[in-house]
């Protein structure tokens, strides 16, 4: 499934990273040297060096090449859609099954079964039948991958618990099938799509003395679908800004815009009482902040700017940043920058942190991450530019050499995938066989920041050592660390240090 590229035309050269199965990549129009590759070595875009043979091909027309259709979504929160088999788990069908075939394959219950299911999971996009299929083709296995026993039409069933990347789904014979990443079809009336967290973290611009946001780059902060700031140039999928982090609804009303409204509205608050005028708090200026509990409510300056009036709920863990100006100190009510108050007691904060270890003073690229908070932040130099709540090992503190805890410690990002397999990764009841882990980041080991398609409990401690992250949130990360995946890319690799640097505490 892979095809390493090499920094030199050398298999014993360092790997820089490799190509998946199905990818296309621009290249040399002459080989740079036959050396221990007999189809010769021809350095690709943007970089390094790939033998032509049984992992790369210089025939757009390759069977795998066509049996592929398409690639990742780079961009996109998760790069593929994701199914989760049910039980029985599908059966590996490697060409297109006649009705007959099914029922071969598949047994006697195979009626009931469909009458049961229904209608397939609508919620996956609906494709054409690939050419490639509809030709009366075997799906072709790439270099590298699994050689399953071939039956008739099938290689057997999946594993339990199995979890799926799709690269498309069609019908065909009045089901729905999807071709996985590894060119298997999988009727899909045996699984259910993963439902995918929508949660996504904050993206932290520069705030200026008083405390308001200062536009950074080209992001939008009115947008809740703003552009990543320019901490941020790669592409990819944005948490709200920081001032956007509230729902579209949850903006102060137009007549309450520069405080012109001379009559206070109906619901306006008493006054605070003496002593609750806002105070700066140097050490909440600029910080992010998750709300942890249900229920919590905003409030907003009335029109007179005499008093605070309810302005809604704080959705569970939406995410805010601090203005460092409270009401009653850091218990009391805190500013953030989209304008509303929330309870201090209502948010989990981050504390800001400077240089650990010295690193950051050259303005480097580095992650905190929080077990206790369960909570990331991500920083360029001294500046935090990014935060998500996240879900560490499940031990908690514990020993990570006798339990499911977290490693601590300063570690560098060394190997990067936009998508690759983990067993047994998370809860065993939900997942273990899991296909296509999006944004895969290894730190240590097989340590791993990773997004997370099978749980949306981020916020709490519950996998088996890896930090999950909702998969927006990841998306972003993955684009901004190093070392960077050129986007033909599946993989980059930093064997010899220099990647982001990421230092994880209680």
């Amino acid at each position: 499934m892979r095809t390493w590229i090499y920094v030199a035309p050398d298999e014993r050269s360092t790997k820089l990273g490799y190509l998946r199965a199905g990818a296309v990549v621009e290249r040399a129009e002459l080989p740079a040297g036959t050396d221990g590759c007999a189809g010769g070595w021809y350095r690709i875009a943007p970089r390094g060096y790939v033998c032509v043979g049984k992992g790369a091909s210089l025939a757009l027309e390759h069977q795998v090449v066509a049996a592929a259709v398409r690639g990742p979504r780079r961009g996109a929160p998760v790069p593929y859609h994701y199914v989760m088999s049910g039980s029985p788990p599908p059966h590996l069908y490697f060409r297109l099954p006649t009705v007959e075939d099914q029922r071969r394959v598949e047994g006697s219950t195979l009626n009931a079964h469909l009458a049961r299911a229904g209608v397939a999971p609508s919620s996956l996009p609906l494709d054409p039948v690939p050419a490639f299929l509809l030709a009366g083709r075997d799906l072709p296995k790439p270099y590298g991958a699994e050689e399953k026993l071939h039956y008739s039409v099938h290689t057997g069933r999946a594993k339990e618990s199995s979890a799926f990347g799709l690269i498309t789904t069609f019908e065909w014979t009045n089901r729905r099938f999807g071709l996985t990443t590894e060119l298997d079809l999988i009727p899909l009336d045996r699984t259910r799509p993963a439902r995918l967290s929508a949660m996504h973290g904050v993206v932290i611009k520069d705030l200026d003395a008083e405390g308001a946001d200062v536009p950074a780059g080209a992001s939008d902060a009115a947008s809740p679908a703003a552009a990543a700031s320019s901490s941020s140039p790669a592409p990819g999928p944005t948490p709200a800004a920081a001032s956007a982090a509230a729902p579209p609804s949850a903006a102060p009303p137009a007549d309450t815009v520069g405080f012109s409204v001379a009559k206070p509205p109906a619901d306006e608050l008493p006054p605070p009482p003496p002593g609750t005028d806002p105070r700066p708090d140097p050490a909440l200026k600029g910080a992010p902040a998750f709300v942890r509990v249900h229920g919590a409510t905003r409030q907003r300056p009335s029109a007179s700017g005499r008093a605070l009036v309810d302005a809604g709920l704080a959705p569970f863990r939406s995410g805010w940043v601090l203005t460092g100006r409270t009401r009653g100190g850091a218990k009391g009510l805190l500013e953030t920058t989209e304008g509303s108050w929330i309870a201090g007691d209502h948010l989990v904060i981050a504390e800001l942190r400077k240089d650990p270890q010295g690193f950051a003073r050259d303005g480097k690229k580095w992650i905190d991450v929080s077990i206790r908070r369960q909570m990331l932040v991500a920083y360029e130099g001294t500046r935090p530019v990014f935060a998500a709540l996240i879900s560490s090992g499940r031990s908690g503190m514990a020993d990570p050499e006798e339990t499911d805890a977290t490693v601590r410690g300063s570690f560098y990002i060394h190997a990067k995938h936009v998508s690759t397999t983990m067993d047994g990764d998370d809860e065993a009841s939900e997942a273990f066989d899991l296909r296509d882990v999006p944004y895969t980041q290894y730190f240590h080991g097989g340590y791993a920041l990773h997004g997370a398609y099978w749980h949306d409990e981020f916020g709490k401690a519950r996998s088996h050592g890896c930090i999950n992250l909702a998969p927006a949130d990841a998306a972003w990360l993955f684009e901004w660390t190093e070392p960077a995946v050129p986007p033909e890319w599946h993989g980059a690799l930093n064997i010899e240090g220099g990647g982001t640097l990421v230092y994880i505490h209680g």
